[in-house]
């Protein structure tokens, strides 16, 4: 029998926890199938993931704030997203089309990021979506750094 998405979902991101990967994790069921987890991780402000089982989605929403829809910086956070389904990728950095997709909304200048897991597939979208956020925060602290330093706390570093 196959174990419960949420199951999974909370044990590998409690892993990352354990790990001292992620601080401060939490956990909060918001409605039926939709659990909310936060953590401090990357930024000094918390993060939250949603587990959405009726959608099967994972969201980090509002992760990035400030960033109109419009602009050059939003244009390439899409662009470097849509090439983690890039054959040409080493296989730990690419994202498999057949078992998750990847949607980039901004909602009012807020950017969410959410993983669509295909055929129950939940402990690979985990991985592939944090992996990912870790990913854009590199992208960005090295093509777009004052927008990373005024905006999430990024070390000038």
């Amino acid at each position: 029998m196959a174990e419960n998405p949420l199951t999974v979902v909370r044990q590998m991101l409690q892993g990352y926890a354990d790990r001292g990967i992620f601080r401060g994790f939490s956990e909060k069921k918001t409605k039926e199938e939709k659990n909310e987890f936060k953590f401090l991780w990357l930024t000094g402000q918390p993060m939250t993931l949603i587990y959405e089982g009726k959608k099967s989605t994972l969201r980090f929403k509002n992760l990035l704030p400030n960033v109109p829809s419009r602009s050059a910086m939003y244009l390439d956070l899409k662009t470097f997203v849509k090439k983690k389904f890039d054959g040409d990728l080493p296989k730990h950095r690419q994202i498999d089309g057949r078992f998750a997709e990847v949607e980039c909304s901004n909602r009012g200048g807020k950017v969410s990021i959410a993983l669509k897991v295909k055929k129950g597939k939940y402990q690979y979208g985990v991985n592939k979506i944090v992996n990912l956020i870790h990913e854009i925060f590199l992208f960005l602290r090295s093509s777009w750094a004052d927008y990373m330093w005024e905006n999430v706390d990024a070390t000038k570093e």
